[in-house]
């Protein structure tokens, strides 16, 4: 069957508009549908991880997040006194194996444009105030109908597979009837962005303050920008919460009301839920369609931009490379438990804060908790899905992000080479690589690159030599997680055999 478009996507928010940029770069035919006219105009994610800004460098966006972001000088949980419990998070200066810092902050009106208007220069299809109204999925693939919201006209279109972006009140979501788990962090809270019209005198830090007359949080947007979150208890009016005067009473320890002005008081409940499946079908939910947690984490966008990272070049090689559809199961089985880690951890940054505010002395707060909110900012690596043997092993460093390699001048990193990977699987070794035959027809297929890396890059590359002591030559996914090694005790053979029945199977 011929279809209209390989791809539909509903929702061009972040998560949608990445997903979009990301499969028309991979030649497919990309629609993409949203029911406002222009972008949001006030900020809502402010925050960008180091992986994030790795998986922007594919569709050449992480200068827009560079341009318009801050990086965070660190972290930290404070008790009513705004003094730090325990020693904070110092960020400053450092780079993680994905080539960036830890995090940035950035100013989402100002990125989102900057994307609107790339994506309007690709070959995507963009329909603005359309809604999607129903959709079917059989054998031959998926129809759906759109409604113009300034005509009310409705018009069908067919694609192969359909993704809904659309956020927490997901209409795709809602029309394939998928569930969701509810884990249990649904609390009212306040977020207030102010522009500062002065110099800026606040710290750096994202702090987490644990004050028992009311628990909230400090990010140090990208400047002139400021942001607090503020928990409303059960007991309090919610309008109040729209009063400017209570949001200067709020804000009031760290500003003087002449030092600002509000550009966006809104009230949420934070939610902590996740789709029971995030796909049905030829259809897949991604981001706050298919998973919501409290923003204590920053990871609320960054999950979103890994889903799509996750799902594209799958969908890529199952319809421009005639792989089996099986290799979209993975997509759901290595997701959802990542995605499930930072809601629960979200949340759990939340109990914690609670749990400070409480206790009349912080070492009076179980460890386990503790634990559990420090270690909520370490993401968990990938654990079963497609990797050898379909376990991401840690003997063979699977289901982990292969580092990034950079060339450094007078130790400031100069140039970012994950182009060097190409857009398909790549193999890496500290020895050149030899491939039998019978395997390089499929490894073409595949798009292959093979770098031998030199002594030299080894040396400038501790993040890249440490994981090449592991093993001989890595299997790296196209998304940069890595496939497996071999050793001793595994050949390289045996890794291509396996993830050649992997990709094939019927």
């Amino acid at each position: 069957m011929n279809h209209d478009y390989d791809i539909a996507i509903i929702g061009l928010g972040p998560v949608g508009s990445f997903a979009a940029l990301l499969l028309e770069k991979k030649g497919l035919k990309v629609i993409a549908i949203d029911k406002e006219k222009d972008i949001y105009s006030l900020p809502r994610a402010v925050s960008i991880s180091d992986q994030g800004l790795r998986m922007t460098q594919e569709v050449e966006i992480d200068d827009i997040y560079i341009k318009h972001s801050t990086e965070v000088g660190g972290a930290g949980f404070v008790d009513k006194e705004l003094k730090f419990i325990g020693e904070p998070i110092d960020l400053k200066g450092f780079t993680t194996p994905n080539g960036w810092p830890p995090m940035r902050f950035f100013h989402q009106p100002y990125t989102d444009k900057e994307i609107r208007k790339k994506l309007d220069e690709t070959s995507v299809t963009i329909l603005l105030e359309h809604e999607m109204m129903s959709v079917e999925d059989n054998d031959e693939g998926i129809k759906f109908i759109t409604k113009n919201l300034t005509d009310s006209k409705e018009q069908e279109y067919s694609c192969k597979y359909l993704i809904g972006a659309d956020g927490g009140s997901s209409a795709v979501r809602k029309l394939l009837k998928i569930t969701q788990e509810d884990l249990d962090y649904n609390r009212d809270w306040v977020v207030v962005d102010v522009e500062l019209t002065g110099k800026n005198r606040l710290d750096d830090k994202a702090i987490q303050i644990c004050d028992s007359e009311r628990i909230g949080t400090f990010i140090p947007s990208h400047l002139p920008f400021r942001r607090w979150e503020f928990i409303i208890y059960e007991d309090e009016d919610k309008n109040d919460f729209e009063n400017d005067k209570k949001i200067q009473e709020l804000i009031g320890r760290w500003l003087e009301p002449d030092e600002y002005k509000i550009i966006r008081k809104a009230v949420y409940q934070f939610h902590s839920v996740l789709a029971d499946n995030f796909r049905k079908g030829n259809c897949f939910l991604i981001g706050d369609a298919a998973h919501q947690n409290p923003p204590f984490m920053g990871e609320g966008m960054m999950s979103g931009y890994r889903d799509a990272f996750n799902l594209a070049w799958k969908i890529s090689y199952v319809i421009n490379n005639n792989f089996s559809p099986i290799l979209l199961d993975s997509y759901q089985e290595e997701r959802r438990p990542h995605a499930n880690f930072v809601v629960e951890n979200s949340a759990g940054i939340g109990e914690l804060m609670e749990a400070y505010a409480n206790a009349n002395d912080p070492e009076d707060v179980p460890e386990e908790l503790v634990a559990k909110g420090y270690g909520s900012f370490i993401l968990p690596n990938l654990d079963e899905g497609l990797f050898f043997g379909g376990k991401a092993l840690d003997s063979m460093a699977a289901g982990q992000i292969f580092p990034q390699i950079v060339l450094y001048t007078d130790g400031v990193i100069e140039e970012r080479k994950d182009h060097l990977l190409g857009n398909g699987f790549s193999f890496i070794s500290k020895n050149k690589i030899k491939i039998l035959d019978h395997h390089k027809e499929f490894l073409d297929q595949l798009n292959c690159k093979f770098i031998t890396v030199e002594s030299d890059v080894l040396e400038s590359n501790p993040w890249v030599s440490g994981f090449l002591e592991l093993g001989d030559t890595f299997v790296i996914r196209p998304d940069k997680y890595i496939y497996g090694c071999s050793s001793n005790n595994v050949s390289l053979e045996e890794i291509i055999d396996d993830l050649k029945a992997r990709m094939i199977r019927n």
